[in-house]
């Protein structure tokens, strides 16, 4: 049997695989099967086992290849002194590589043990053979810098209108996907909305997020990693500022107390709760729950606000997490809803002592949504009025 470098190399690869446990039958079995010859235990082992500088004259240099791929991407394969930690550590790979971790993004990186023997060596040094695939990051979005960002916002106080007015006002705005619509096309939702606000009222809830962006980063993709349609991300932000600016410093001025609910959609969850820190800074009176939670409750007066965004459980069955979870609101509520989105179209369940609202929304459909012929629904959004232990209208807005 005629051994060459690559079934050399391919044997020490496969010793290595196993971590010195010696299944010479698999490893004569992985032999055979990828060379087309038929090998024995003792040809494989004794091969193994010939002397290390004897081995180390067979054992060719490794050979250090860099490939630019037609995507802008690039391909580097070398051999790198690595840990099993190290080994998980995007951040190091890039500088092993040489690359700057700020600037590049690993796409794709395996690693495989290689032993480097030396003739000063007592033992054999070990290596591992390392390809890494990285491209360029896309600058301009930045957490961390956001979020410090966030912190240098000014501080705006407003001077509340006191009315007589007891009332209560929920406003649950679901899937606005801006990015897909513009401030511009809410602009008469944002005026009838401020409308219903200046009646005055005891308490005015927020619920914001439930896919508040299209996406969740300047890859375009949503807050799963799938890539949608292109969109100006900035635009995007800029234009959830002016809609919700107005609303809440009228809220502030109109009411007693303010509070605002984050709930996460799927579409651009990081980007959502990002936008709340900024409320959160800017409008310090305001009460904020931004927890990362799925499901969430709230009393104005004695009736129950649930939340969530419904795209992970049917909504006709989520009222007994709810129950389960809020049990002493649940108790003294004498009305309950459950508000979720996701879907598009309004949808009304009244079962069991309560109301599952479905909500639509006023955005237009996306490229994909309209190839799919989803364009039926109404579009418009909904604000909820109660009374301190009903619900007394529906605006649509």
């Amino acid at each position: 049997m005629k051994w060459d470098d690559e079934k050399h190399n391919y044997l020490i690869d496969l010793v290595n695989e196993y971590d010195g446990r010696k299944k010479w039958q698999e490893i004569t079995k992985k032999m055979s099967d990828k060379f087309g010859d038929t090998y024995n235990r003792e040809q494989v082992r004794g091969h193994y086992r010939i002397e290390p500088n004897k081995r180390n004259a067979e054992m060719p240099d490794y050979k250090s290849s860099v490939e630019i791929n037609q995507d802008g991407s690039q391909t580097v394969n070398d051999l790198i002194e690595l840990s099993n930690e190290q080994m998980k550590d995007s951040n190091y790979l890039l500088k092993a590589h040489g690359y700057d971790p700020n600037e590049w993004e690993i796409v794709k990186a395996t690693s495989s043990k290689w032993h480097h023997y030396n003739k000063e060596m007592s033992k054999p040094r070990e290596l591992y053979a390392s390809k890494i695939t990285v491209r360029k990051k896309k600058q301009g979005f930045d957490f961390d810098k956001l979020l410090d960002t966030i912190k240098e916002v000014p501080q705006v106080n407003i001077s509340p209108i006191h009315t007589e007015e007891n009332s209560y006002l929920n406003i649950p705005l679901s899937d606005m996907h801006f990015g897909i619509a513009t401030y511009e096309d809410y602009k008469e939702t944002q005026n009838r909305i401020i409308n219903i606000i200046q009646k005055g009222h005891e308490e005015i809830l927020f619920i914001i997020g439930n896919d508040l962006y299209h996406v969740d980063n300047f890859r375009n993709a949503t807050a799963s990693g799938r890539e949608i349609q292109q969109i100006d991300l900035v635009n995007a932000w800029n234009s959830a500022k002016l809609f919700y600016y107005p609303l809440l410093e009228n809220a502030l001025r109109y009411s007693r107390k303010v509070k605002v609910i984050f709930t996460l959609g799927n579409h651009s969850e990081s980007m959502e709760w990002s936008f709340i820190q900024l409320l959160k800074e800017r409008y310090k009176q305001i009460v904020f729950d931004d927890d990362f939670k799925e499901r969430k409750a709230h009393m104005l007066g004695k009736n129950l606000i649930f939340s969530n965004h419904g795209d992970k459980k049917k909504a006709k069955n989520i009222t007994e997490n709810f129950a389960v979870e809020f049990p002493v609101e649940w108790s003294e509520a004498t009305t309950r809803t459950v508000f979720v989105g996701h879907y598009h179209f309004e949808k009304v369940i009244d079962n069991g002592g309560v109301i599952v609202r479905q909500m639509p929304t006023g955005v237009t459909p996306d490229i994909w949504h309209e190839q799919q012929g989803y364009t039926t629904a109404h579009k418009r959004f909904q604000v909820h009025e109660y009374d301190y232990e009903s619900e007394r209208c529906i605006y649509y807005v």
